[in-house]
């Protein structure tokens, strides 16, 4: 657990009890603060809340869009600091800390680093994934942070040794306000710099290159462009299945194509990960002896079990069309298994990939209207309304079509019918071992 000496007989009010809120407050008592809790509920104690010192807020909580939180804006008029969880261990932890977002691949790529950095230190690895920041152990030499929108959103202190953006597509609209106010929340990631900072950046996407040529126009001294489909000029990316190294012009290959972890998006992953390598004097040796070591994680095409021929993957992190893309991308001959609660970009955006489904099945709230779009587009399908009619059917009409593959690939957040994608991937893999039982 941090300690935050800081707050010790403080009064620090701390708003949204998920784990991210329970660890904070574990994290100030433990460090010997007055702590009052907050909830969404209008009958709060408003009073208690103009004599904090401070207010943590837990990522859910919602800042601008689409309202503000009423207890938010009573400490914001009362010119009380509003700070995230990520703010608390700033204003504490003098270590080194490797910080990553973007819509797609965050938590792949957190957990390679995380895997890497072992090798050369103790490291910690949390945030958005796995353990909350404030319960990690606060004597490690690395700290790797998956970071989400939500959280940026709310932290303002920031100034990272090394922050990776590897993405932007749309998503969370609705909580940000659209595309810009998304957009402006994971480029805060590069807020308050210092000339020890490294930046790394994607640039397989048009909002990301711009943030790129910003960084590099006010002069940001250490800025790392990485791509998973091309080289970019100075920077670090791929060729013909080769991760080149361009910062030097001197184009050196530092490994090639891994079959357990192709395709461009996870190219996007590796490159970003040497670059954070790099950027912290990690070795090339250690670097790729690490890599090759790496398991990958549950939920993003994860291979379940194989029967009958037929292969079962559980890519329940797919909540998004371009995830879902990345799966269709290397999958041919599908039962496909998608909805749940829909997102703003919705699938249009898969229609090129249809030819590979040879039947879908829908799930959840998004079931009815996706069934009309891929009956319009040729792809025959059936509503099973929850998972574990899907994999039932599925298993059926794979082995009546002759399909290679039941993919799991929602495309949709899992709130409508779990508690989130961990438990939406984890009831499908028990759904599949009860088929091969």
């Amino acid at each position: 657990m941090i300690r935050l000496d800081f707050y010790k007989n403080k009064r620090v009010g701390v708003l949204g009890l998920g784990k991210t809120g329970k660890s904070a407050v574990d994290a100030l008592k433990f460090s010997g603060a007055e702590v009052s809790v907050y909830d969404d509920k209008l009958d709060n104690d408003i009073e208690s809340v103009k004599k904090l010192d401070a207010l943590v807020v837990s990522p859910g909580i919602h800042l601008q869009w689409p309202h503000k939180h009423p207890i938010v804006d009573i400490a914001q008029r009362c010119a009380i600091p509003v700070l995230s969880d990520l703010d608390l261990f700033l204003q504490h932890v003098n270590r080194k800390n490797i910080c990553i977002t973007g819509t797609n691949g965050k938590s792949t790529t957190t957990a390679l680093i995380g895997h890497i950095f072992e090798a050369v230190g103790e490291t910690s690895v949390g945030g958005n994934i796995g353990c909350p920041i404030l319960s990690l152990p606060e004597n490690s030499e690395y700290y790797v942070f998956e970071l989400s929108s939500y959280q940026l959103e709310a932290s303002n202190i920031l100034g990272l040794d090394t922050a990776i953006l590897l993405n932007i597509t749309p998503d969370h609209l609705t909580r940000h306000g659209g595309m810009t106010g998304y957009i402006t929340a994971k480029q805060k990631i590069f807020m308050n710099f210092s000339e020890k900072s490294h930046a790394i950046i994607g640039v397989d996407d048009s909002h990301c290159e711009k943030i790129y040529e910003f960084l590099k126009g006010i002069g940001c001294p250490d800025v790392i462009s990485i791509s998973g489909n091309i080289v970019p000029q100075g920077g670090i990316g791929w060729e013909n299945d080769k991760l080149i190294d361009d910062r030097f012009g001197q184009r050196e290959v530092i490994c090639e194509k891994i079959e357990s972890f192709s395709g461009n998006h996870n190219y996007q992953n590796i490159a970003a990960a040497y670059a954070a390598c790099v950027a912290n004097g990690v070795s090339k040796e250690a670097f790729l002896s690490r890599l090759h070591t790496f398991k990958g994680l549950t939920h993003r095409q994860e291979l379940i079990a194989e029967i009958n021929r037929v292969k079962y993957v559980n890519d329940s992190k797919a909540t998004n069309a371009d995830s879902v893309e990345q799966a269709l991308k290397r999958f041919d001959n599908v039962i496909w298994i998608l909805g749940g609660r829909p997102k703003e970009d919705g699938i249009e955006s898969l229609i090129k990939y249809f030819k590979k489904i040879r039947f879908a099945y829908l799930i959840g709230e998004a079931a009815e209207a996706w069934s009309k779009l891929l009956t319009a587009n040729g792809v025959a399908n059936e509503i099973s309304g929850t998972l574990d009619k899907a994999v039932l059917a599925s298993s059926k009409k794979a082995e009546e079509l002759g399909a290679d593959i039941v993919l799991l690939s929602p495309a949709c957040a899992s709130f409508d019918q779990f508690k989130d994608f961990e438990e939406r991937g984890d009831k499908f893999r028990q759904f599949v071992m009860n088929l091969k039982s």
